[in-house]
């Protein structure tokens, strides 16, 4: 299978907090794994399917603050009882007011990587 990504995926261990865009009350904390300014993966004690629609709440660590991204599910896969599931999102919509702030995290973690 060809990578399509475009940007550089960032290692990284930051915590999200999702919840489905119908169910916006079940909170459900995960973990990152690897982020760019185009998509998430995380790992969560809660099966997503493919085509879900997610709120998250990413929070940045320097910043002591979050930004509400909406993502698309593109897979999900389980691991197992201990690790629950790994998933993949695709961004679709970024916090307006929180966009810049989102995209400095990503820049500041991708000098951190090469320099």
């Amino acid at each position: 299978m060809e990578n399509q990504r475009k940007l550089i995926r960032l290692d990284v261990g930051d915590f999200l907090e999702i919840r489905a865009l119908d169910n916006q009350v079940k909170k459900v904390k995960a973990q990152v794994k690897d982020f760019s300014l185009m998509g998430v993966c995380f790992s969560s004690e809660m099966e997503w399917k493919k085509d879900d629609i997610l709120l998250i709440d990413y929070f940045i660590p320097q910043e002591l603050d979050s930004v509400l991204l909406k993502i698309i599910v593109k897979w999900s896969e389980f691991i197992d009882a201990e690790q629950g599931y790994f998933c993949g999102g695709e961004v679709i919509e970024v916090e307006e007011k929180k966009m810049e702030k989102f995209a400095s995290y990503y820049y500041q973690r991708l000098k951190e990587r090469f320099l």
